[in-house]
């Protein structure tokens, strides 16, 4: 049984999911960690082509190709594999910095978490070219949070976490693309998850192209709302 399970979201990256998994393998306890590359049959020639090498590189790394589509099949169908003590999700792109992931895993061994989260809003924590609307709605997103769940917590939207394994499996979801991120912590939120906040400092990808649009933004209301309202029984399996 591994300790810890990394899940990697791929789907057109190539350089940087390379430099993802090598900077992984260099930080973490090989023997006691599994990575897994997820990623789709549709994603770029490149990013498979270089899924496929690391895996044959690294003893540790599989890459599983999910079944349905969108990002929350993405973690979720990988997160059936997964029997470690903890997981960590992540993208290739290096918007979630391998580099923290140390970090996330000492909290976890220090306290008695459910969750520690990488935030880009407490001390320690800071944005690098994020675009200004970008930022204006991110802010409005994790103030509204705070309100209605009545949380502590700086960061709400940035899907870069390490969860104890059996509590992630025992959530109910409901969202499919990107708003998948913000409901997989309001959730625990709601049935009085134990959660840690450390800094993190962000930095747009370098490769490949985002899928955050205006739409996909707007679209982060609709788990704020469902989650806040709907019976606790509801959210779990």
């Amino acid at each position: 049984m591994y300790k810890v399970s990394i899940i990697v979201l791929a789907f057109n990256e190539n350089q940087s999911l390379r430099k993802t998994i090598q900077d992984l393998a260099a930080l973490t306890d090989l023997t006691s960690t599994r990575i897994l590359i997820s990623t789709s049959a549709n994603a770029s020639i490149e990013c498979l082509e270089a899924a496929k090498a690391l895996e044959s590189e690294f003893l540790n790394v599989n890459v599983y190709f999910q079944n349905k589509p969108f990002v929350a099949a993405a973690v979720l169908e990988a997160l059936e594999l997964c029997n470690s003590e903890y997981v960590v999700y992540m993208s290739a792109d290096g918007e979630t910095p391998a580099t923290l992931v140390p970090s996330l895993l000492r909290e976890m061994d220090r306290g008695c978490f459910d969750i520690v989260l990488a935030s880009r809003w407490i001390q320690g924590g800071s944005f690098s070219n994020y675009g200004r609307l970008k930022w204006l709605l991110s802010k409005f997103a994790q103030n509204l949070c705070k309100f209605l769940y009545a949380s502590d917590l700086s960061e709400f939207t940035y899907g870069f976490r390490i969860y104890r394994t059996p509590f992630l499996k025992t959530i109910k979801f409901h969202e499919e693309k990107h708003p998948f991120f913000l409901e997989s912590l309001l959730i625990p939120i709601r049935l009085g998850a134990r959660i840690k906040e450390i800094p993190a400092a962000w930095h747009p990808r370098t490769e490949g192209r985002s899928v955050m649009d205006l739409t996909t933004l707007v679209a982060y209301l609709r788990p704020i709302f469902r989650v806040r309202f709907v019976s606790k029984s509801k959210l779990i399996k």
